[in-house]
C-alpha cells in the first residue's frame, strides 16, 4: 500500500546563478503536501535548489552540471543507456533523501521554462526508476509549457511517455490522489491511463486527457526545512518602524534577480545584521482562471474554466492558522486578480478588518471595478503592494488585444493607491502585434506622465503562446506565424552557452515562435524595435532601486 509519499523539485539555473537569493518557499508543492496530508498520507518534500545553492563540491560544480544539456546523452540515457557522468551527478543531488523510505515519488518540473528543471526531472525519475525500482510521477509549470509547444519538443515528449506512465498536465493534486487510489486498488498503470490530467502517447500522437480544476488548499511545508526560504527582517515586537523596514525590503524593493535591491537588502541582513531574525513569507493562492480574455495570455485559451474563488471564511481561516504556524504576518498573494470578485474583496477585507487580524500583503490586481472605498479597505486589511496588469498605453493595441482597459481609470487608481500607501506596480509588454514607434510613445509618455504613483513596472518582451488567442488566430491580429523559428537542440545548445558564462536561464526559451506583420515589419526588424524600446523604458525606471543596490553592494564589500 502506498503511504508515504516523496515530492522532488528539480533546480534552476538561479541557484547557480545567485546562491545567496532567498526565494518564496514552492507554492506547488505546499498545495501538494497539504491537500495529501489531509488524506491521511505522509509526505515529505525536497527542493534540489536548496541542495546546489548550499553546496560547492566537485560533483555540483558548473562544468559537471553542464552535460544536462546535452541533448543526445540526455535521450539516450532515458531510453536506458548507462551513462556514469549522469548517474554520478543525479546520485549527488539526491543523497540527502532516503529514497528507499518512499513508496512513491514525485518529481516536479517547475515552472522557470528552464531546460536544467526539465532535464533534471526526467533524468532523476529515470535514475530513481533504474535504481530502486520506484514509481515515479511528473508534474509542475513546464509541462504545460512543453504540452502547448510540442511539435518543437516532440522526440522529448515520445521518448518520455514510452518510458513512464504518469505524467500529469494542469492542477495535480486530485490526479495524484487517483493515480495513488488506482495502485492501492491493484490496478496496473495501463489501466489507469484514463485519468484526468494525464499525459498520453497514441500511436504518434500526443494527447492530454482534460484537467481536473485547480482546488484551494492551503498549503503545508511539513518535514521539510524552511531556512532556505527565510527572509531576514527586522524584530517588530513594539516597533512599528521595524514593521515600514521590512515592508520597504520585501514589498517595495523588486526581489527578483541578480542584485535586485530585495535580495541584496536581505543577502546583508542574513550574514551581516545581527539584528535580523529570519521570518517566511507565504505564498499563497485563492483564485485560479481569469475572467478576462487578453488575446496575448494563455488565459484566454477557450479551453479555460470558469473562476474559481475560495469563501471568505475558509480563505481568512487558512491564513491565520498559517500565520500561527509559520510564525510570521508577511504573505504573497498569487492569484490572478485579487479584485476579480467585489463581493469576495470587500467581504475578505471587512472580515480581516473586523476580526483585528494584522498581516501583511501584497497580489496582483485588475484596474477594473477598483475604487477608492475598496482600495481604502484592501490597505486597512493589509495590503500593502499591488501589481497591475497595464501592458501598453496604445488605445489600438489595447483593443486589438481585447484588455478592456480605461486609461484615465488606471491613472486615477494609480492616484488613490500611492495616497492610501500601497505600492503599484504595473506590467508593460513590449512588441505587441502591430506596435508602431507612435504606439510605444503612448506607453513611454504614461509612464512619464505617472512616474509619482508608480512604484515599479516590468518590463516584457512579447511572445506567442501557441494556446492563446493570438497563437490560435493569428492572421486575426494582422501575423503570419513563424513555428519553426528556433529548433530543441538549438535551444539546448544557445541555453548551455548562456549557463557556462553567466549562469542563468536563456531569456528566449519561451520565443519559441516567431512572426511577421502581414502589412508591416520582418521578425527580425520587431527584434530590433523591442530591444530598442526595452532599453528606453528601463532608463526611466526609478533611481531608488539601483542607488539601494549600489549601497548594498558597497557595505557587502566591506
Amino acid at each position: 500500500m502506498i503511504r508515504k509519499v516523496c515530492f522532488v523539485l528539480s533546480p534552476c539555473e538561479s541557484a547557480y546563478q545567485y546562491p545567496a537569493q532567498t526565494p518564496l518557499p514552492p507554492i506547488s508543492m505546499g498545495i501538494l503536501s497539504g491537500y495529501l496530508a489531509k488524506k491521511g498520507l505522509d509526505v515529505e518534500i525536497h527542493d534540489l535548489n536548496s541542495v546546489i545553492s548550499k553546496r560547492s563540491s566537485d560533483d555540483l560544480q558548473k562544468n559537471k552540471i553542464e552535460i544536462i544539456y546535452d541533448y543526445n546523452a540526455v535521450l539516450s540515457y532515458l531510453n536506458g543507456t548507462p551513462n556514469s557522468e549522469i548517474d554520478s551527478l543525479i546520485a549527488s543531488l539526491l543523497s540527502e533523501i532516503n529514497i528507499d523510505d518512499f513508496d512513491i515519488l514525485g518529481v516536479s518540473l517547475g515552472g522557470d521554462f528552464s531546460f536544467m528543471q526539465i532535464h533534471i526531472a526526467f533524468l532523476v525519475g529515470k535514475f530513481i526508476e533504474k535504481k530502486y525500482g520506484k514509481t515515479v510521477l511528473f508534474g509542475g509549470g513546464n509541462i504545460n509549457y512543453l504540452y502547448i509547444f510540442k511539435d518543437v519538443f516532440y522526440q522529448l515528449w515520445e521518448t518520455i511517455l514510452k518510458q513512464f506512465n504518469f505524467v500529469i498536465k494542469g492542477a495535480g493534486e486530485k490526479v495524484i490522489w487517483d493515480i495513488i487510489c488506482g495502485l492501492n486498488q491493484g490496478k496496473q498503470p495501463e489501466e489507469l491511463r484514463n485519468i484526468r490530467g494525464l499525459v498520453n502517447l497514441n500511436g504518434r500522437q500526443i494527447s492530454d486527457n482534460p484537467e481536473y480544476a485547480p482546488e484551494i488548499v492551503k498549503p503545508s511545508w511539513d518535514g521539510m526545512s524552511t531556512d532556505y526560504y527565510s527572509k531576514y527582517m527586522f524584530d517588530e515586537t513594539d516597533n512599528y518602524k521595524n514593521t515600514e523596514k521590512n515592508m520597504l525590503f520585501f514589498y517595495k524593493w523588486p526581489n527578483v534577480g541578480i542584485d535586485s535591491s530585495g535580495q541584496l537588502a536581505n543577502y546583508y541582513n542574513r550574514v551581516k545584521n545581527k539584528d535580523a531574525v529570519p521570518r517566511l513569507m507565504i505564498p499563497y493562492i485563492f483564485n485560479f482562471n481569469c475572467p478576462y480574455k487578453c488575446a496575448f495570455c494563455t488565459q484566454s485559451d477557450y479551453d479555460r474554466g470558469s473562476v474559481i474563488g475560495g469563501e471568505v471564511e475558509n480563505v481568512f481561516n487558512d491564513i491565520t492558522t498559517l500565520m500561527d504556524k509559520y510564525n510570521t504576518k508577511y504573505f504573497y498573494f498569487l492569484n490572478n486578480a485579487f479584485n476579480y470578485s467585489v463581493e469576495f474583496s470587500n467581504s475578505f477585507c471587512r472580515k480581516v478588518i473586523h476580526e483585528g487580524t494584522k498581516f501583511y500583503w501584497s497580489d496582483c490586481a485588475r484596474f477594473n471595478n477598483m475604487t477608492y472605498e475598496r482600495l481604502e479597505l484592501m490597505r486597512k486589511a493589509g495590503c500593502i503592494k499591488l501589481t497591475f496588469g497595464f501592458e501598453t498605453g496604445s488605445p489600438k493595441i489595447l483593443n486589438l488585444i481585447d484588455k478592456k482597459l480605461d486609461i484615465s481609470h488606471s491613472e486615477q487608481v494609480l492616484k488613490w493607491c500611492h495616497e492610501l500607501g500601497i505600492w503599484a506596480d504595473i506590467e508593460i509588454i513590449v512588441g505587441l502585434p502591430q506596435e508602431t514607434a507612435e504606439d510605444f510613445k503612448y506607453t513611454y509618455d504614461y509612464i512619464e506622465k505617472n512616474r509619482e504613483y508608480i512604484n515599479y513596472f516590468w518590463v516584457n518582451e512579447y511572445f506567442v503562446v501557441p494556446n492563446s488567442l493570438i497563437g490560435k488566430y493569428p492572421e486575426r491580429y494582422g501575423i503570419k506565424l513563424m513555428k519553426d523559428y528556433t529548433g530543441y537542440e538549438e535551444l539546448l545548445k544557445n541555453n548551455r552557452n548562456y549557463f557556462s558564462k553567466e549562469g542563468q536561464i536563456s531569456t528566449k526559451n519561451a520565443k519559441l515562435y516567431g512572426f511577421n506583420e502581414l502589412e508591416g515589419r520582418e521578425y527580425e526588424q520587431i527584434l530590433l524595435d523591442n530591444n530598442s524600446r526595452i532599453s528606453i523604458l528601463n532608463k526611466i525606471q526609478r533611481n531608488e532601486f539601483n542607488e539601494v543596490s549600489q549601497f548594498y553592494r558597497m557595505l557587502l564589500a566591506k
